[in-house]
């Protein structure tokens, strides 16, 4: 499969998932209703894959604080 197809493909999945989506009904829930299913997913999370730190270095922190840091002096 090349690139180009497998971007359609993929393509062609979210289509499919939106389309889905818009005929399901609204559900009202409560936060912590959310907070819930959240813990439960994290719970299906192999322990292995929480150990591992893919940013030893947290890098991607250290890019977001130089992000925030400039937008604060742009004000």
């Amino acid at each position: 499969m090349t690139m180009r197809e497998a971007h359609e493909e993929r393509r062609r999945q979210w289509e499919a998932f939106h389309s889905w989506e818009a005929e399901q009904p609204a559900v009202d829930r409560t936060p912590a209703d959310i907070l819930a299913d959240l813990g439960t997913i994290l719970d299906w999370v192999p322990r292995e894959a929480l150990a591992d730190d893919p940013d030893p270095q947290k890098l991607g922190i250290q890019a977001m604080r130089r992000a925030l840091a400039h937008l604060g002096r742009v004000r």
